[in-house]
């Protein structure tokens, strides 16, 4: 069970994590992005950092479906609102060990060394059984095995696909502006500039899309 206070459950259960002692129904009327709920996630590791194993299994099996642009741009907010975090990059270098080669914009090189957890244990268990290697150039010293990604911990995307309509609509039109734009419609936010401002893109996309797509469907426009 998550206790960080900088994630909810239900937040976790509505992007497709399966997580033990929860009875929350995974159907949620509530919008829950996916991205901002990925950062949340990887602002957490320092704390707990068994919920990145589930992240990774999670990128595993969605990070085809994440729009990089938009998870950069909540990540440089949060940077200059925090301390910098690291940890995108660990995620980031994930993404592309997996073939997701868009998120190699988020990859950068740490100054390190980096640990999960303490650096002791950590380095005691790396003389055993040695580092993550795809992770040493970018400054992380993880021991090899200390992460344990299990694709049991998320649902699968024909799971997730009927419960969470943002990722619906990604897979009918793909990680892009366009389907988080149509998502924001079908909740019932109509205006470009609250969809501008719910979605997180520029005006313009903002306009030009729900136009698009409020006149394919005979609904009215609301400038």
């Amino acid at each position: 069970m998550i206790t960080s206070p900088l994630v909810r459950s239900h937040d976790l259960v509505a992007i497709g994590f399966r997580l033990a002692g929860t009875e929350e129904e995974y159907n949620t009327p509530e919008m829950v992005d996916i991205e901002s709920t990925v950062l949340d996630v990887v602002r957490t590791f320092t704390d707990d950092h068994r919920i990145a194993a589930v992240l990774m299994a999670w990128i595993k099996v969605h990070g085809r479906y994440v729009i990089v642009e938009k998870l950069g741009k909540l990540y440089e907010k949060a940077k200059s609102e925090q301390a910098h975090i690291p940890w995108l990059t660990m995620v980031a270098a994930w993404a592309v060990e997996c073939g997701y080669h868009k998120w190699r914009k988020l990859v950068t090189t740490e100054k390190g060394p980096i640990y999960l957890y303490d650096p002791e244990v950590s380095e005691s268990a790396i003389q055993r059984k040695g580092a993550v290697s795809w992770l040493e150039p970018y400054g992380f010293r993880i021991p090899k095995d200390s992460l344990r990604l299990r694709k049991a911990d998320v649902l699968t995307p024909k799971e997730l696909i009927q419960v969470n309509k943002q990722y619906r609509n990604r897979y009918i039109f793909g990680a892009s502006w366009r389907a988080d734009i149509v998502t924001a419609i079908q909740n019932g936010i109509t205006t470009p500039m609250d969809i501008s401002r719910t979605v997180g893109c520029s005006y313009e996309p903002a306009y030009r899309i729900s136009r698009e797509y409020l006149m394919a469907t005979h609904q009215p426009f609301t400038r």
